[in-house]
């Protein structure tokens, strides 16, 4: 027997985040093909505080082998604010597969205009940040 050797130790790699979407929907189509809905990248509102009725984020991770926990948060404005958090246990068996992590955020209160941000972390460590603009705008009047 050889020592530090463990043939269940699986080599693990981290993997690389290839996209960060956001949407208004995501959905599962037969033959396993995902429908993204309304991507954006802005949000609109007349009046502050707002809620953002469906936001869904599409990550995308490859490259990696092992168990990983990725998490997504979203922030305020001042990026200290937590206002939604998700944890996701990644499990990449081969590096040459694709993992998609998907998640729906109802009714996400916004308090005021600024620019929000979305970000990834794998393990604890920061992958990316993807800002969410949100503006105000004024009520058009019609004649």
């Amino acid at each position: 027997m050889e020592l530090g050797y463990n043939k269940n130790m699986a080599k693990r790699t981290r993997p690389n985040l290839n996209f960060t979407l956001l949407c208004d929907d995501v959905r599962q189509e037969a033959g396993g093909k995902v429908s993204l809905m309304g991507i954006f990248e802005n949000l609109y509102s007349s009046h502050f505080p707002a809620v953002h009725p469906r936001l869904a984020t599409v990550n995308e991770w490859t490259e990696g082998t092992g168990e990983f926990d990725a998490t997504l948060r979203i922030l305020s404005p001042d990026r200290k604010t937590i206002i939604r958090e998700t944890i996701t246990r990644l499990k990449l068996v081969d590096a040459r597969y694709k993992h998609r992590d998907i998640s729906i955020h109802l009714n996400l209160e916004l308090k005021e205009p600024g620019t929000y941000w979305i970000e990834n972390y794998i393990d604890g460590l920061l992958v990316n940040s993807v800002p969410l603009h949100v503006i105000l705008i004024k009520e058009k009047s019609f004649h």
